[in-house]
């Protein structure tokens, strides 16, 4: 959808996802995000920021007004790591790579297709991981031939 938003699967300091909410974050702030992402946005629970959010126990208000008084990437890294919950390096890479591998259930299958109606008549969401799915959305990735 946007050029502007990395890919869910880009890592800062070993973690998947953080540079995708630093600029759905930013962006929302300028009035920017699509709409279709506000949602979602640092919403606790099961969507890709609640998964964020619950590893790290950072509080989404806190962790907006982080990004937004950080001037960059390394210095925003550098507050999480002094104010989440303490995980190895190797906890960190394990819950990376396992949210790499996710793929949508029937219910968040569902979702995805009503927010990207264009790519659920492409693509069968359930043989996709949601990175790759939301990748191909974003224009990131190409539609599989076979589908």
């Amino acid at each position: 959808m946007s050029p502007n938003i990395r890919s869910p699967r880009v890592r800062l300091g070993g973690y998947v996802i953080l540079p995708r909410l630093i600029d759905k974050v930013r962006l929302h702030a300028q009035g920017l995000l699509p709409e279709s992402y506000v949602p979602f946005l640092l919403r606790p629970g099961l969507p890709l920021d609640g998964r964020f959010l619950a590893f790290t126990g950072l509080q989404p208000e806190v962790f907006r007004q982080a990004v937004l008084s950080k001037a960059d990437d390394g210095d925003i890294l550098t507050w999480v790591m002094r104010e989440a919950v303490l995980h190895s390096f190797q906890e960190i890479e394990a819950w990376s790579d396992a949210l790499e591998r996710l793929r949508p259930d029937r219910a968040l299958a569902r979702l995805l297709g009503r927010l990207s109606p264009e790519l659920a008549k492409q693509v069968d969401f359930a043989q996709h991981p949601l990175f790759d799915l939301l990748d191909m959305d974003e224009g990131r990735r190409p539609m599989p031939t076979d589908c």
